[in-house]
């Protein structure tokens, strides 16, 4: 029978991911980001048969286009393996990390979504907002948030 365990990670078991799926044109070294190790900050992975398939990184932190009295985490740096993108990994990090953000009375969470993952966050229920943007070497992304 295959085990799935969807729990807190330490922030460098998100690199191998964040190198791999997100980030290939970095240096595995170079995986790490600003606000990583910040004490609000939280890291989920999905383990599938004791493997690392699945991250996402969790910062609090405001975006201006909601209003500044709602409580906002921003999810950043999410990724699956390839070998397990569409069999509802992505999915359980997700609903795992809500049930944080609830118990920590989080409003809203937010992300800057690549183009081609729009649907998977729609599918959770995020909302997009405004027009599309380009981050460099890593191509279009919109704004989409979910309230809580």
């Amino acid at each position: 029978m295959k085990e799935i365990e969807t729990t807190l990670i330490k922030s460098h078991l998100t690199h191998q991911i964040r190198r791999k799926v997100l980030w290939p044109h970095k240096k595995q070294e170079n995986c790490s980001i600003n606000e990583d190790l910040l004490e609000e900050t939280f890291h989920v992975g999905v383990f599938f048969n004791k493997e690392i398939v699945s991250i996402g990184t969790f910062i609090k932190t405001n975006n201006k286009v909601f209003e500044s009295k709602y409580s906002q985490y921003r999810l950043r740096a999410m990724g699956t393996n390839k070998d397990y993108q569409k069999k509802s990994m992505g999915k359980q990090l997700i609903l795992y990390a809500k049930k944080i953000l609830i118990e920590k009375n989080v409003e809203i969470l937010w992300c800057d979504a690549r183009k081609k993952a729009i649907p998977f966050y729609q599918k959770l229920g995020f909302k997009t907002k405004g027009n599309y943007y380009k981050i460099p070497e890593i191509g279009l992304h919109k704004l989409m948030y979910l309230y809580l």
